[in-house]
């Protein structure tokens, strides 16, 4: 195994080429107000998006996630800002803070028991089952690769 770019993380040897996320440079969201931003620059390292008045942020530098696993992770909140409210979506984002704390977060692809052995976790938390699993579904959905092929 290879060491990532810049964590320390193991980098599994893959035939398969990995996910970069190449989404728009702005993802509109769905604002509340007019008097809010109705985009999020998702060139930028912290994406910034408003409810309320209250900024609502994910920082990809504090997040301890391998390279990989964060362009997918960047695929799925471009999506959640585009599909769900900013409250839903800043759930997301707690789901992906837990999830950075875990051995998923470190271990990329993930493997099934590896998943097995962090649901438990998930499970206390209903809101961070619910963004792991709707995470889980939308990478699935979108072949992009969370367990490796058997």
């Amino acid at each position: 195994m290879s060491k990532s770019a810049g964590r320390g993380h193991p980098s599994p040897a893959s035939s398969l080429a990995a996910y970069v996320f190449q989404g728009p440079a702005q993802v509109a969201i769905r604002a509340r107000t007019n008097d809010q931003p109705r985009y999020v620059n998702t060139r930028l390292n912290v994406w910034t998006w408003y409810d309320g008045g209250v900024a609502l942020k994910i920082d990809w530098a504090e997040l301890d996630l391998t390279p990989e696993f964060n362009e997918i992770a960047k695929g799925f909140m471009a999506y959640a800002l585009e599909k769900y409210a900013p409250q839903t979506a800043f759930m997301f984002v707690r789901s992906l803070a837990y999830l950075s704390g875990t051995n998923l977060a470190r271990h990329f692809p993930w493997d099934h028991q590896n998943i097995i052995a962090q649901l438990d976790g998930f499970k206390r938390s209903r809101h961070n089952l619910i963004g792991f699993r709707r995470l889980y579904r939308w990478g699935v959905d979108r072949n992009r690769c969370l367990l490796p092929p058997v």
